[in-house]
């Protein structure tokens, strides 16, 4: 494109001199010996570029970066994005092409897919646990960490073990996730409640609120992952335990047991009492955060990285300004009570071990959670809850929700970890998500229900057994 002009134009001066030949080859060869000339001189004396020139005549290193935030102006995606071009300011000769996909199981779908091509992204989002990692492993696909390059980054280390199969070490988790339910303040002031922290209050809530045709809860009845973090809350609450699920997952103990039947029937008591309204199986997760943001649900159940809707303003300020957060209650006839938290370490980055420009990678990922980059960023923004040490970087200025949060997690008797995890080989997955949503949909009892799930997890043990 530089040249284009100058290529015209000397067309154009060879049609006006085609009667001309002699005198145009002898301007020819002027014009040929003057660039040499030039050319000459601006070449060092052994004919070879200087050191500068031949840096910048590189081509830059372009790494690849999946991510499952696909908005990129707000909440993580923004805090991904921006980190990402403050990196390449800082380092010129690199380029990031940034892709992302939600929901999180499509994410999780094409991330399989690729991995069984081997073409993984360079960097790439993805989650903790054996029924992630063990494929990928498996395939020999993620680059590994040792320790010594994390020593002195803050990281809380069940966070790290999280990410550890074998005792290797394979991603940096980003976030200390937990789920609970955020209520609208105002909502509950106007009709006289109380935060409950039984069920016998919380359904008192239900009928409060149902008699004002205000929506109780706003949830994602359409993706089959909240209500898996919703259950395997609820079987605490009635085991009194984490290791329940655990134990019923390694296959030391099962799920047929009177908790998994009294956790399934407490849910289905919720739905009957109408804590989600009528038509919460087909609300998505974009549509369960508008309806509490818009301040049409009082409450809305959601892991803690939602904290961020105190500061999204798509929503009235009303609603902003309003937000707290709560455990989830008790439930009657169990041993677990609201103090209870399920607690874990969320998704975080890994890095192709085929990638061509591996090194490149890891040291932007280093940087990345570098405790000033992502865990200052996230927490003082108010956007989630890192799985680094955060404690130097509270102000005393954070919203209400992050104060409640805070004391949430900070105050609770128990976390879930990874013993609280339920999560499912394909065949198990679907399996399990098919009887999750007719149980929801009363369409299958507490009893079968118990059956299904302890098969679920007989699938799932007998894939990854060795490890």
């Amino acid at each position: 494109m530089l040249f284009r002009p100058s290529i015209m134009k000397s067309k154009r001066w060879l049609a006006m001199n085609r009667t001309k030949p002699a005198a145009f080859l002898s301007s020819l060869a002027a014009c040929s010996m003057l660039l040499l000339i030039l050319s000459c001189c601006k070449s060092n004396s052994s004919g070879l570029k200087t050191g500068a020139e031949a840096k910048s005549a590189r081509p830059p290193v372009v790494l690849t970066f999946f991510s499952n935030n696909p908005d990129r102006t707000a909440g993580q995606g923004l805090v991904e994005q921006r980190l990402i071009d403050t990196y390449l300011k800082l380092h010129p000769s690199i380029r990031i092409l940034v892709d992302t996909l939600s929901p999180d199981p499509q994410y999780q779908d094409k991330i399989k897919i690729e991995n069984a091509s081997n073409q993984l992204p360079d960097i790439f989002a993805y989650w903790p646990g054996v029924t992630f990692l063990a494929p990928l492993v498996n395939n020999h696909a993620l680059a590994e960490w040792q320790d010594t390059d994390v020593q002195d980054m803050g990281f809380v280390p069940e966070a790290l073990d999280s990410f550890r199969l074998d005792g290797k070490l394979y991603g940096l988790p980003k976030n200390q996730d937990f789920w609970v339910l955020y209520y609208n303040k105002k909502i509950f002031a106007d009709n006289g409640l109380k935060i409950p922290a039984t069920q016998a209050e919380l359904l008192h809530v239900f009928k409060v609120l149902k008699a004002r045709h205000i929506i109780p809860i706003a949830m994602d009845g359409q993706d089959p992952w909240t209500s898996m973090l919703w259950l395997r809350t609820m079987l605490e609450r009635a085991s009194g335990s984490w290791d329940y699920s655990r134990k019923a997952m390694d296959r030391t103990d099962s799920f047929l047991h009177p908790p998994t039947v009294l956790a399934a029937s407490a849910m289905q008591e919720w739905i009957r009492a109408g804590a989600f309204g009528s038509k919460f199986l087909n609300d998505d997760y974009a549509t369960a955060r508008s309806l509490f943001g818009q301040g049409k649900a009082a409450m809305y159940m959601m892991g803690e990285w939602e904290m961020g809707i105190a500061f999204d303003r798509n929503f009235p300020e009303e609603v902003r300004s309003s937000i707290g957060a709560f455990p989830i209650p008790s439930i009657d006839g169990g041993k677990g009570h609201a103090g209870d938290l399920d607690a874990w370490y969320g998704a975080g980055f890994l890095v192709s071990d085929r990638s061509v420009h591996k090194k490149e990678a890891m040291q932007f990922v280093k940087w990345m959670f570098r405790p000033e980059g992502w865990t200052k960023t996230v927490w003082q923004s108010g956007i989630a809850f890192p799985a680094q040490d955060y404690r130097g970087f509270i102000t005393g200025r954070e919203a209400p929700v992050q104060q409640d949060l805070l004391g949430i997690y900070s105050k609770a008797a128990s976390y879930s970890g990874d013993t609280g995890g339920l999560a499912f080989v394909p065949q198990a997955e679907k399996m399990f998500n098919d009887g999750i949503l007719r149980l929801e949909g009363l369409q299958q009892t507490p009893r079968q229900f118990e059956q299904l799930l302890d098969n679920a997890a007989v699938l799932t043990h007998d894939q990854f057994a060795k490890y």
